[in-house]
């Protein structure tokens, strides 16, 4: 799988596949609503009326407010995974996924997580009767 698009964004490298997103967070960002709102437009303008999976690379260290994940939801958005390179990384993904009502799991590879996504994705349609 290759992406369609990358977009490298202030704070982020975004890469676009057909049903799902990589994003790769930049090192000593603080991700708070302003760049969540940017991502969200990415999410819109490429996933407009389609469900997908958004995989977050935690190849850095950067700090997410975990208040965004219980109180913002992209409406397309089926899930999350999150691929985490280091234990510390891991040890914020736990505590991070104790604030999203919704998939979020954790992997140690990307490919793990582009095939939970699909999976995820094929789920989906099926209950959707698609």
């Amino acid at each position: 799988m290759t992406a369609s698009k990358t977009i490298d964004l202030e704070f982020a490298e975004i890469e676009v596949y057909e049903h799902f997103v990589v994003s790769t967070i930049k090192e000593g960002v603080t991700f708070g609503k302003k760049y969540l709102q940017q991502l969200f437009e990415v999410f819109s303008t490429y996933y407009k009326d389609r469900p997908f999976v958004s995989i977050a690379n935690r190849a850095y260290d950067y700090t997410i407010d975990p208040n965004l994940l219980s109180n913002y939801k992209h409406p397309e958005l089926l899930g999350i995974a999150v691929v985490c390179h280091t234990d510390a990384a891991k040890k914020t993904a736990l505590f991070e996924q104790k604030f999203y009502d919704g998939q979020f799991e954790i992997f140690d590879s990307i490919e793990e997580a582009k095939e939970w996504s699909l999976q995820l994705l094929g789920d989906h349609l099926k209950n959707a009767g698609l």
